[in-house]
């Protein structure tokens, strides 16, 4: 009977999350020890372990690097960065691996490396982020929809709250949505906050260029459903 219970409580976990996730698990950590792939906008690319990073408003400002090459550690600012491929830690790995349900490799709209998305690297990218009303900071922010980015990038919003988590037999089987991401469409160089309460009013002014995404959502629009509108949006607007 026992047996029997675990089993179904994996079966719905397995089941749930595969209904509820859509975008990457989100940053929690980065191994020392593996490669860092980079590559820098003048096109350079570098093999780096990563040594420190530098936060500043929760957001990574800053890189404190050593060459694969030659053991040289040096810093490099995000302003210098184009994207990167970075390990997550052990801990971040296996949190990884509990919540990840979308299969990475299959990238519906990029040119990004499946081989370093299926071998469990998280992909970030560097951006000009609206930190206040007239504020900018550039930073590397993690992109969650690494599979269909381009026509517009979700990115982790590391000081997100989440929304309530599901609750099974007295067991958490699966978290909270984030209650806010950074968003930036294609051609746009400002990431941008989203918020779950602002939900409604930020769709229908943001994404007015595609009538038929807000005629699909306009009516009773659900933050749960962020992820597939996001889907729906790189997928039904020209």
């Amino acid at each position: 009977m026992k047996n029997k219970y675990i089993l179904t409580l994996v079966c719905f976990f397995i089941a749930f999350s595969t209904i509820a996730q859509t975008f990457a698990p989100a940053f929690q950590g980065y191994s020392r020890k593996k490669t860092t792939y980079i590559t820098l906008k003048n096109g350079t690319e570098i093999a780096v372990v990563i040594k420190k990073l530098f936060f500043k408003k929760g957001l990574i400002d800053d890189l404190k690097v050593e060459k694969s090459s030659d053991g040289e550690k040096i810093k490099i600012n995000p302003e210098e960065i184009d994207h990167m491929y970075i390990p997550p830690s052990a801990l971040a790995k296996f949190s990884q691996f509990v919540d990840a349900s979308s299969d990475l490799t299959k990238l519906q709209d990029n040119e990004l490396s499946s081989e370093h998305l299926d071998d469990g690297y998280l992909y970030m990218e560097s951006s000009n982020v609206q930190v206040k009303k007239n504020k900018t900071q550039y930073c590397m922010l993690q992109v969650m929809n690494p599979t269909f980015s381009k026509k517009i990038k979700v990115f982790n919003d590391p000081f997100a709250k989440e929304s309530a988590s599901i609750n099974f037999g007295g067991m958490t089987v699966a978290g909270g949505l984030d209650k806010s991401y950074y968003i930036k469409k294609s051609g746009e160089d400002l990431a941008r906050r989203i918020k779950k309460k602002e939900y409604k009013k930020d769709m229908e002014e943001l994404f007015v260029e595609c009538p038929a995404i807000i005629e699909k959502y306009k009516e009773d629009p659900k933050w749960s459903e962020f992820e597939q509108f996001v889907f729906d949006y790189s997928t039904m607007c020209e």
